[in-house]
């Protein structure tokens, strides 16, 4: 009896928890139901088709990652793209937000005409610290005559900040954009493939660990953490202890950047490094067949001329000047004028002739 009374009890229980078990399960089908069918809805949304195209832009991203489309802010991406003629591209980002970035042309590529069956990257596209988790998307349009950057009045002003977001409403752009080719024959305009992929949360191996977003400007510097080589410019460096470190950025011709930063637990520490020109200074080895001639750089007198040899004018600032030979207190002499360049650490050759005046 008490057997039999607990059989009923365990299968009572098992009654009302299945029931349960399948609200749940049938609740987490519907919500990705849900996600996928508004993330497909999404896609038609923004995507723009020319029924009858004359040419393709094709988009691929992240060929160094395989078919891997997830990022984690502050990751770098790359874009790269081809059209079958030339054309005028420009690029646009779509971010879960509803931001709509430029992201070609760009600071490193500032002219939207591209060259047929030529295949072009955009590097430095990093997602910002802030994006927002989800999904984004990246579509692209060519055209056969400059049209999308020009219609934009604030083209080129917009291109002086990098990958500048344009609009921060999406419907509102696409609805823009559908107008604007609506008037455009078929033949002069094609839309890209729409590129996908995924903002997920940075995955910690310890608790007791963050991460560096290193970024240089100019970009391509060597990147030191803690005196360790890590690697150039933009860098991400994954799973450093938590605490204090030293991040250093060393590029030929740039003063060393140097900073202790504190990494904090599961975070990301973006450090941004504005290097600075080494002044370089070279020199001048003059050689003139008249003597006693006034040799000026940039309007300063350095000296005359030797009766034999060469005057070298030392401790002249890399870059271009202007060198002035002159004969004084004469007119059967021509002034000779000329920009040079001098290179920081080298000797720069000249020789100079002052041709008789007619006069």
């Amino acid at each position: 009896m008490n057997k039999s009374y607990f059989n009923r009890k365990l299968m009572n229980r098992w009654l009302f928890i299945i029931p349960i078990l399948l609200l749940v399960c049938f609740s987490f089908s519907i919500s990705v139901y849900a996600q996928s069918a508004g993330q497909t809805e999404f896609k038609k949304n923004i995507q723009l088709i020319n029924p009858h195209p004359a040419f393709s832009l094709k988009l691929q991203l992240g060929l160094e990652r395989g078919d891997s489309t997830s990022y984690v802010p502050g990751e770098r991406m790359v874009l790269s793209f081809e059209s079958t003629k030339d054309a005028y591209v420009t690029i646009y980002q779509y971010d879960s937000e509803g931001r709509v970035k430029i992201i070609f042309p760009n600071q490193s590529n500032p002219h939207e005409f591209v060259r047929g069956e030529h295949l072009y990257q955009v590097e430095e596209l990093l997602l910002p610290l802030d994006s927002g988790f989800g999904p984004g998307y990246i579509q692209g349009f060519a055209t056969a005559r400059p049209l999308l950057m020009v219609r934009d009045n604030r083209y080129p002003d917009i291109l002086t900040q990098e990958f500048p977001v344009i609009s921060f409403k999406l419907g509102d752009f696409t609805i823009s954009l559908r107008n604007l080719f609506s008037q455009q024959p078929s033949e002069n305009w094609v839309s890209s493939n729409i590129l996908e992929y995924q903002v997920v949360r940075p995955h910690y191996v310890s608790e007791r660990v963050g991460r560096v977003m290193a970024i240089s400007f100019p970009r391509g510097a060597e990147v030191y953490l803690d005196h360790e080589y890590q690697g150039v410019s933009p860098k991400r460096i994954e799973d450093i202890q938590t605490g204090q470190h030293l991040l250093e950025f060393v590029m030929p011709g740039y003063e060393i950047w140097s900073k202790t930063i504190t990494i904090s637990r599961n975070r990301t520490t973006q450090a941004e490094a504005n290097l600075v020109p080494v002044e370089a200074y070279g020199e001048i080895s003059l050689t003139c067949e008249q003597p006693n001639a006034l040799v000026f750089v940039d309007g300063k007198e350095y000296g005359k001329t030797p009766p034999k040899g060469t005057l070298v004018i030392r401790d002249i600032k890399e870059g271009y000047h202007e060198l002035t030979v002159m004969k004084p207190g004469s007119q059967n002499y021509r002034t000779w004028t000329q920009t040079v360049k001098v290179l920081g650490g080298e000797t720069l050759p000249i020789y100079v002739s002052l041709s008789k005046s007619n006069y």
